[in-house]
């Protein structure tokens, strides 16, 4: 990461179940659709954290359609250099991919920063 760049962070809460069929159940998504997804952002903006939380995942509400909508939501926390183009290709990914892959009407993109990033690396020395 150059020191002269801008970046934002970049948080996606997704939800962990599918929206309620006819009859209101919902079912799990898949992990490999979290995987997938964190992998094809870690390509192209070198990494990126999925946060799960097993012991008291967080809730989402909003109204939809005149009902108070939840979900039990995980997030997705990336650095994104603060260009056009970075903003373009995340909205253009949760368009054309996340809201396919996750069954969702609208994804969440919160756009945070901009923010300083410091990369801390091992000095090798002489003894290594």
């Amino acid at each position: 990461m150059a020191a002269s760049t801008r970046f934002v962070t970049v948080l996606i809460p997704l939800p962990l179940t599918y929206n309620p069929d006819a009859r209101g159940r919902r079912r799990p998504i898949e992990t490999r659709k979290f995987d997938q997804t964190m992998r094809e952002i870690a390509e192209h903006f070198g990494g990126g954290v999925l946060w799960r939380f097993p012991n008291d995942p967080p809730n989402g509400f909003w109204w939809n359609k005149g009902h108070l909508s939840r979900d039990i939501l995980a997030a997705i926390e990336v650095d994104i250099a603060d260009t056009a183009e970075a903003r373009t290709w995340i909205e253009s990914f949760a368009r054309t991919v996340l809201l396919q892959r996750f069954r969702q009407d609208a994804i969440y993109l919160k756009f945070v920063g901009p923010i300083e990033t410091i990369v801390v690396t091992a000095q090798k020395t002489d003894d290594d």
